[in-house]
């Protein structure tokens, strides 16, 4: 636990012309400001943002790698004395670990920089840097940070860096978040003519075939024997304890939610599992029976969930990850921006060639790392940043 250099950032505390940093590193010292991260998610219109985190930081999900959180604060204050007041924004990064040894890399945690730089939408791209530039003074050699923008916050600053180094961005358009309005008809309405039709179509159909019902809250309905066979049993089966683990933490993470679709008889043909914050939904997972494809149970259950989350009074459906279905097509756009910093050093340099070799076809590691395909991109046009200290 280290509290490192100050840094100026035109800040909305008006009384405070520069601001500290403060860097907490491990799995504990991250969770215990799991409630304060996701407050400061919500107060600056990225709820949902910082959820689950006792999930996302499992070693189950996210292997050996070791979390890093950097806390812009108000001046003076310290790790043991942080109150949400003081705290202007974060970002949280991993660094990734060989054999248990640190690397010295540090990446985000995902495509979407979904969790990574939690600021007013107009310093994401400052605090970004800072971010990048205190992990660098704290030894790193070679940091992304992804961090998403809204549309209309894409001017990019050129990083400032007290260190010797070499910079390069790239920008990514994704599509996650729809905005639902105070109705479902309403909302209905912005979707496509086909999309629409759909929603409706199916979940008529199914009626028709197999009277159903909506459970909208399906923790502790199933034990752990039927949820094996449900996960067994369904179309995209996935590893056993990676679906308990997703659902006890749906049933246990605060604001997490799991509904339900079953037959009239009982059985259980569709979950879906995420959480809430404020008005925001996140759709995190769903399973789906198999032997109902012609049904398109997935369809129909999503038709049931959006008409809930709108009643809920949710503002905001986000699906995890996007989502290939046709809904997808109304989603808001936002601006992934992919910040790469890389130190001038021995280190870094080897680091350089180690990621290049796993980049390459002939390697024997495969890895779908986007550190290794942000760093090789060919088209990233590097910068270079004198040191300022």
């Amino acid at each position: 636990m280290t509290v490192l250099g100050r840094h100026t950032l035109q800040s909305s505390f008006p009384e405070c012309k520069s601001l500290d940093a403060v860097v907490l590193s491990g799995h504990a010292a991250v969770m215990e400001q799991s409630s304060l991260l996701e407050k400061l998610a919500e107060r600056n219109g990225q709820a949902g943002r910082m959820n689950w985190l006792g999930y996302f930081l499992s070693k189950s999900v996210f292997g050996r790698k070791r979390p890093y959180l950097v806390l812009i604060v108000k001046p003076g204050v310290t790790a043991q004395s942080l109150q949400l007041e003081d705290v202007h924004a974060a970002a949280l990064l991993f660094e990734y670990r060989i054999l248990g040894l640190p690397t010295r890399a540090f990446s985000t945690d995902n495509m979407f920089g979904f969790r990574t730089v939690i600021a007013p939408a107009e310093e994401r791209d400052t605090v970004a840097a800072m971010a990048a530039d205190i992990l660098l003074e704290h030894g790193a050699q070679i940091v992304l940070v992804s961090y998403c923008n809204p549309a209309q916050c894409t001017t990019k600053l050129e990083p400032t860096l007290r260190h010797q180094a070499r910079w390069a961005w790239q920008t990514r358009w994704r599509a996650i978040a729809l905005p639902l309005e105070s109705t479902i008809k309403a909302t209905l309405a912005k979707l496509g003519k086909s999309t629409r039709f759909n929603l409706g179509y199916y979940r008529r159909r199914l009626e028709q075939v197999m009277p159903c019902e909506f459970v909208a809250d399906a923790r502790g309905l199933l034990r752990e024997g039927e949820l094996k066979a449900l996960n067994a049993g369904s179309i995209n089966p996935v590893r056993w304890s990676k679906f308990l683990l997703q659902w006890e933490s749906s049933c246990q993470e605060p604001g997490g939610f799991i509904v339900g679709l079953r037959s009239a008889q009982g059985q259980w043909l569709s979950l879906i599992g995420g959480w809430r914050q404020a008005d925001v939904s996140v759709l995190y997972w769903q399973m789906n029976a198999a032997g109902y494809e012609k049904l398109s149970i997935s369809t129909v259950m999503r038709s049931y969930f959006l008409e809930h989350e709108v009643g809920h009074g949710a503002k905001t459906l986000i699906i995890y990850g996007g989502t290939a279905h046709s809904i997808g097509h109304a989603f808001v756009r936002e601006e992934v921006t992919d910040l790469v910093v890389q130190r001038r050093s021995w280190h870094a340099a080897a680091l350089y060639v180690v990621i290049k070799m796993l980049a390459s076809p002939l390697s024997f590691i495969r890895t779908n790392s986007l550190l290794i395909r942000t760093i090789t991109n060919k088209d990233l046009h590097w910068h270079s940043a004198d040191a300022k200290v």
